[in-house]
């Protein structure tokens, strides 16, 4: 038929292309518009907001027209996001409205707010937008469908620091992580303000995002804890039947957000996104699904299901009544090519037209591929919320087809790489004479000297080879080699923080007492050692071997045994009416320095007045 059109009219030839390209620009503008609908999450870094899939691969993203952007919030009724824009000449944020669906159309909402404003919440039913103000202490709103934009402040803390916050849409409340040190803690209130209860209080360091899972009815928060730790938890709605989901190190945490499958979070630590499965245990590694260019901070989850929960009634009939007076947003995906024979559509596809709409996990011209099938090189497929499949990497794996082997090309210098449970990155055994988390750099001291400036935590940092006659200096985390030709003590006054202290702030310095306490314990051991020592060398006392009995005019008093192997005790008898000086055994302190004359005058006066003793 099309052929018998080209002969009887030929003139008509450049009008029946022009309505074929129309037709056919129309159908695919409409796929692209519709590829901004099918995100699952969005990330912002920087200056853009990031549409992912839920393996991490990047859909589509906004213009770059922001600054510095951190807080980002999803509004389910109109399909727009909300975003915080920081202008770094005066350290001001303004309020962004994001319309996908309109060409990345930006409406400024709330305008050059003195505040850092750490993350975003929506509440869809009254349309009303919260925000945290870590510095201020403050947990703010306005109410959007007034076109004044007042902020206003819904809580103004003395003892706490909101980080997080996310609304509970169905049940009607606000849930907030405070980081406030030392009493970290999970809250709620009414939306309203009233009520406000403490969930959690115990086992946290340093909470930061916080999400809301409407269909199991729980909360999931991140919590950076001390040095290089860091863990994702869960409670349920009252923050009771608390878990571990996991437990890492080496990432920073800050938003974070939950769909029917995974919890997502960003890294600013490392710029990465992560994600891990609910049903994970707790020793199951995370997967690292994006690496970004810049910190990602905010994040959300395209929760398409939520009007269907039992308890979210009320945002289902507002959905409707907003989908009625500005037009359904179609969720199915259109088939780009058109169907030319057999008019039917296979595996529950729709026939739209000439197209084809495709039901989940269905596409191409008949909906006849399954998504699923052959799409990962490893692991297992299933499919997200929206229809995309995606894949479930073994250990040792990566990418969103799992078609990365994680070892391959990761250890250097011949190196063994192997995958250890519950480790983020493989680990290499390197060969004799090689060192580094990669083997990447020889164990001789040039290799030592770059390892040793990459961990200082010093701006000026010096070490010195064995043999004293090479010098590793250190700037800025970059190392050099050279002749030493410094002494120890230069060395020490240009890079020690210990020089020139006392010897007791040296021992004290940063709470490492270690040294005194051994110190200690070396003085203690000597002490006793001398006791023994001493105790051991001093003389003897006498034994007594034979008693002499001295009576009165039969023996003298001063009789002693004549040999001198003999040694005597003289027993006195009759002593109640003696004073010091008749006691004849007594020698007064005051007579020890006198001569040998005055004490035999004071013996003899004893013998002839002294009484009877025995």
């Amino acid at each position: 038929m099309v052929l018998e059109i080209w002969g009887k009219n030929q003139k008509n030839l450049s009008g029946f292309c022009l309505w074929t390209i129309v037709v056919l620009m129309t159908i695919v503008g409409h796929n692209c518009d519709k590829t901004s609908l099918d995100w699952e999450i969005a990330v912002v870094a920087w200056d853009q907001i990031e549409l992912l899939q839920s393996n991490g691969a990047l859909i589509g993203s906004t213009v770059k027209q922001f600054r510095s952007l951190k807080g980002l919030a999803f509004d389910n009724v109109r399909r727009q996001f909300l975003v915080s824009d920081t202008d770094q000449s005066n350290s001001n944020d303004t309020i962004y409205a994001v319309h996908l669906t309109k060409e990345t159309e930006i409406t400024p909402i709330i305008t050059d707010l003195p505040d850092d404003i750490q993350s975003l919440a929506l509440d869809p039913i009254e349309d009303v937008l919260y925000w945290t103000n870590l510095v201020n202490m403050t947990i703010n709103y306005a109410y959007l469908n007034d076109t004044t934009y007042e902020p206003r402040v819904l809580f103004q803390f003395d003892d706490a620091k909101p980080r997080d916050i996310a609304i509970d849409v169905c049940r009607r409340y606000i849930y907030w992580t405070n980081r406030e040190i030392p009493r970290p803690t999970i809250e709620r209130a009414f939306l309203n303000g009233s009520n406000r209860e403490v969930l959690i209080d115990s086992d946290l360091s340093q909470p930061s995002g916080i999400t809301i899972d409407h269909k199991t009815h729980r909360i999931y928060w991140a919590d950076k804890r001390e040095g290089i730790d860091f863990r994702i938890d869960s409670a349920d709605l009252d923050g009771n039947k608390r878990e571990i989901v996991y437990e890492g190190v080496h990432i920073n945490p800050y938003g974070i957000a939950v769909d029917e499958s995974s919890i997502y979070w960003t890294d600013i630590n490392n710029n990465a996104l992560w994600r891990i499965l609910k049903m994970n245990s707790v020793d199951t590694a995370p997967e690292k699904i994006r690496q970004f260019q810049e910190r990602p901070w905010g994040i959300v989850a395209n929760n398409i299901d939520i009007r269907n929960y039992p308890d979210c009634k009320e945002l289902e009939l507002l959905i409707e009544e907003y989908e009625k007076n500005n037009g359904a947003i179609e969720e199915d995906l259109i088939s780009i090519e058109p169907v030319k024979e057999n008019p039917f559509c296979l595996n529950g596809g729709e026939l739209k037209g000439s197209f084809c709409a495709c039901k989940r996990g269905f596409t191409g011209q008949y909906c006849e591929k399954e998504r699923c099938h052959n799409f990962c090189l490893h692991g297992t497929c299933h499919l997200s919320p929206t229809g995309y499949a995606q894949c479930i990497c073994p250990l040792g794996f990566a990418g969103s087809r799992c078609e990365k082997d994680k070892c391959s090309t990761y250890c250097l210098n011949g190196g063994t790489c192997q995958h250890i449970k519950g480790q983020l990155e493989p680990v290499c055994t390197c060969p004799g004479g090689i060192a580094g988390k990669r083997c990447q750099r020889q164990a001789d001291f040039h290799g030592l000297c770059d390892m040793y400036c990459s961990e200082s935590v010093s701006r000026n940092s010096y070490l010195v080879s064995k043999d004293r006659k090479w010098l590793c200096s250190c700037e800025n985390g970059v190392f050099s080699v050279s002749k030493n030709n410094q002494t120890l003590q230069t060395l020490y006054a240009e890079s020690s923080p210990f020089y020139d202290k006392s010897f007791v702030e040296k021992l004290t310095m940063g709470g490492d007492y270690s040294i005194m306490v051994i110190a200690l314990i070396s003085l203690v051991l000597l002490n006793v050692a001398l006791i023994i020592y001493h105790c051991r060398t001093r003389p003897k006392r006498p034994i007594i071997k034979k008693r002499v009995i001295v009576n009165r005019n039969v023996t003298p008093l001063t009789y002693r045994p004549q040999p001198t192997t003999e040694q005597c005790e003289i027993t006195i008898e009759n002593c109640c009416n003696m004073n010091v000086c008749e006691t004849p055994c007594f020698e007064p302190s005051s007579f020890r320095n006198k001569n040998k004359e005055d004490k035999k005058v004071l013996l003899a006066a004893m013998e002839e007045n002294g009484e009877e003793t025995s």
